[in-house]
């Protein structure tokens, strides 16, 4: 498994914009994506951090080489950027994650 972490500066003010954008984005198929967290920084508030989840390395980089990556995600992303952005790809050597299974269970729940 690949997770994928991307870092940018937003827009003082754009969080619910950018909530709203990822929330639209998460219908959208994509082959070998597993999941997707969008995360605020809680000691710089325009810290914006995405972690994706992935079956593969192949799978990310089809994703970022296809038409889409750029017309769907970046263009509706980029307008509350400042400045600039990174990204790296990690593979995902340990991985627990009934903790968060049952924390998204008990959410649903309610």
């Amino acid at each position: 498994m690949i997770v994928r972490i991307s870092w940018a500066r937003i827009r003082p003010g754009a969080w619910p914009s950018v909530e709203q954008k990822y929330r639209e984005l998460n219908e959208i198929p994509i082959a070998g994506f597993l999941g997707r967290l969008v995360t605020q920084d809680v000691n710089d508030p325009e810290n914006l951090y995405t972690l994706t989840l992935w079956e593969d390395l192949a799978s990310v980089r089809a994703w970022e080489a296809s038409p889409d990556f750029e017309s769907l995600f970046v263009a509706a992303i980029i307008p509350y950027v400042v400045g600039s952005f990174s990204v790296s790809f990690c593979e995902v050597k340990v991985s627990e994650l009934a903790g968060l299974k049952a924390f998204i269970e008990r959410r649903q729940e309610t």
